[in-house]
């Protein structure tokens, strides 16, 4: 892949500023795809839910703690992530949103810091993805529906180290 496939973070910025979202509110991005993970099956479920609060909660922590300062607040981070639990957002909203993630929060000079945010937000889609089915009881192999799998491996890839293609940004 060449790097004019690439999104830079400067373009990021501008793309997430045409969707409201800038300041401190980038630093929420990293909520998206855990969001887009939650209505993976269709429903926005109490444990799905639970399980996105309390990332919350522990990410506007490390955010802050790294700042060394209060830079978020997390009632105006439950806040944003309340804006998109409301109703189901559109799929290709979200996936642009996610598109953003890695550009934006993904590129930091320190690249151990940048794979645990990654592992971080991975390891949270699977709690989600495993904290609630939709129907009872469920075979060995359904504890994950099938649109969850692959909302999974879309978020995997475009979280990845590869380098994904430039998300597409509706004007």
């Amino acid at each position: 892949m060449t790097e004019d496939n690439v999104i830079s973070r400067q373009a990021a910025l501008a793309a997430l500023k045409r969707f409201g979202i800038t300041g401190e509110q980038v630093y929420l991005i990293d909520f998206i795809p855990l969001i887009e993970m939650l209505w993976a099956d269709g429903q926005a479920q109490a444990g799905e839910v639970a399980v996105l609060d309390d990332y919350i909660d522990k990410h506007v922590s490390h955010v802050n703690k790294l700042a060394g300062c209060k830079v978020l607040e997390t009632e105006k981070a439950k806040d944003f992530v309340n804006r998109f639990l409301t109703s189901r957002p559109s799929p290709e909203i979200m996936q642009t949103l996610r598109g953003f993630v890695k550009p934006v929060r993904l590129s930091a000079a320190d690249e151990r810091d940048n794979q645990k945010l990654r592992e971080s937000l991975l390891h949270t889609c699977m709690d989600i993805a495993s904290s609630a089915v939709t129907e009872y009881p469920y075979q060995l192999q359904e504890r994950f529906n099938p649109a969850e799998k692959s909302c999974f491996f879309n978020i995997l890839e475009s979280l990845s180290e590869q380098e994904p293609q430039e998300p597409s940004v509706p004007l």
